[in-house]
């Protein structure tokens, strides 16, 4: 898993997706490094290109549907810097009461 690290760091925006999307499989079936997975895309929730933002909202949509509770943590954490298509992509399988919470709604 420590290229996934490196990848992170590459020129190429596809390696750089590929370091997050690499370990997709895994987390749909509960398993995976989250914990990497959260370190390299907190590194990049700022990111301008869609395709890392998206990639970024979707692992965390996998993750969600196996832990809820770490994919609301992650993405409240990233919410100040992170596109609203991140949080949105992230959010969509949240419980309800969840979903509300990091798309700032309901308060």
């Amino acid at each position: 898993m420590r290229h996934l690290v490196r990848w992170s760091g590459a020129w190429s925006l596809w390696q750089r997706r590929a370091s997050m999307t690499a370990q997709i499989r895994l987390f749909r079936k509960g398993a995976g490094d989250r914990d990497l997975f959260f370190k390299i895309a907190r590194g990049m929730a700022g990111e301008k290109e869609f395709f890392i933002r998206k990639a970024i909202g979707w692992v965390v949509r996998e993750i969600s549907k196996a832990d809820p509770g770490a994919a609301r943590d992650f993405l409240m954490g990233i919410r100040e810097k992170a596109s609203g298509l991140t949080i949105r992509e992230g959010a969509k399988r949240l419980p309800a009461r969840m979903k509300e919470e990091v798309l700032g709604k309901g308060q």
